[in-house]
């Protein structure tokens, strides 16, 4: 992911709707799937994996089958692959989180922007090798790597470079988990992963614990709070300031740590530009203000004198998601919190009430100074 990706995204909240180009079959989601993107059928000789396409209703992307023995299946339908898989190139570092909690980053053998990459993963000289930007990945560096395959995450505008790998008989394993808005549905994505690297048992209990957990944190707070706090996000942006609605990722999120939001009934399907003004009309006396991009309030103020006039600011009730994160700009933010809401959800539950977690440490938030 680039940093002009993660920065588009913290401050949107971006996450659209995962809907469903490859035929007219429509994906059916198994009862109780918090993911809605992917759908796995499991036989007695091999899997099938099927992948939603996120800017196409009723329509699908990718259809894969899995197995020990590849040559035992015929099918034309889709893409045949033998699993395990040994060596993965990747795109985005949000699937650095998933090959991690499965014990698969020493498979990488290729990655775009590698400096973005919180997660140890091997060097270049170990050979891992940079690809470029995720928004124009190198593709003859990919077949260099000689990956059994590369996962992608896919955007609307297409990609040229998806198009070359996949003429050249490359595997393209769509991960498309930023699209869900659920931030269960995001994390079940380790199931898909983990189907590729044939540790699907693996895979279905790391999400059961996550979900058991998050899930818990989420009873806890409905059992406890009898007064919600209030609480807004983001910046003021070059004029504009962006707020998640509330039924994306992070609008939901605010919802489960019991926050009273203004925007928690509006179904945009993204984020909600706004102007200062209308910022401080409605979130002026805001409790908490969370996903803010700086560092400190020195900062937050020199950044625009305005922030200054919000109560958060004044009771230093800020916080951003740059806890975990380097000086070359990576964030574990995108990376492990993908796989673990209930850490991000843990934190955001602390923010705003802290008597419920009173021996907590905030995970991946910090607060401003």
């Amino acid at each position: 992911m680039s940093i002009k990706h993660c920065l588009y995204t913290l401050l949107c909240g971006l996450c659209f709707t995962a809907c469903s180009h490859k035929s007219a079959e429509s994906l059916q989601i198994p009862e109780g799937q918090y993911a809605k993107g992917f759908c796995i059928e499991e036989y007695e000789d091999y899997s099938k994996v099927t992948i939603a396409d996120p800017w196409k209703e009723g329509a699908l992307m990718q259809r894969y089958y899995l197995s020990r023995h590849p040559e035992n299946l015929s099918f034309t339908d889709g893409t045949i692959i033998k699993i395990p898989i040994h060596r993965l190139a990747a795109t985005s570092c949000t699937h650095i989180g998933f090959l991690d909690a499965l014990g698969e980053t020493r498979s990488l053998c290729g990655i775009c922007s590698p400096s973005m990459v919180y997660t140890p993963i091997p060097s270049q000289e170990e050979g891992c090798a940079d690809l470029g930007d995720a928004m124009q990945v190198n593709g003859e560096r990919v077949l260099l790597t000689l990956p059994d395959a590369i996962m992608i995450s896919t955007f609307a505008q297409g990609d040229g470079a998806r198009q070359y790998l996949e003429k050249s008989g490359m595997p393209v394993i769509y991960n498309n988990e930023w699209m869900e808005c659920d931030p269960l549905g995001r994390a079940e994505w380790i199931r898909l992963v983990g189907a590729f690297y044939d540790k699907q048992g693996l895979a279905d209990s790391i999400f059961a614990e996550v979900k058991k957990q998050y899930l818990s944190l989420k009873q806890l707070v409905a059992d406890s709070i009898e007064q919600k706090k209030s609480i807004m996000a983001g910046n003021n942006f070059r004029g504009t300031w962006y707020m998640p609605s509330g039924v994306v990722y992070t609008g939901r999120l605010y919802a489960d740590a019991g926050a009273d939001y203004y925007y928690h009934n509006d179904s945009t399907n993204g984020s909600i530009p706004l102007s200062v003004e209308s910022v401080l009309l409605h979130f002026r006396d805001a409790d908490v203000w969370v996903n803010s991009t700086s560092r400190s309030l020195q900062e937050l103020q020199e950044a625009d004198e305005k922030h200054t006039w919000f109560k958060a600011y004044q009771t230093e009730q800020v916080y951003n998601f740059l806890h975990r994160s380097t000086l070359t700009g990576a964030n574990d933010f995108w990376e492990s919190a993908v796989v673990h809401p209930e850490r991000l959800l843990a934190d955001m539950v602390y923010i705003l009430y802290p008597e419920l977690l009173p021996d907590y440490e905030l995970y991946y938030a910090e607060k401003l100074k």
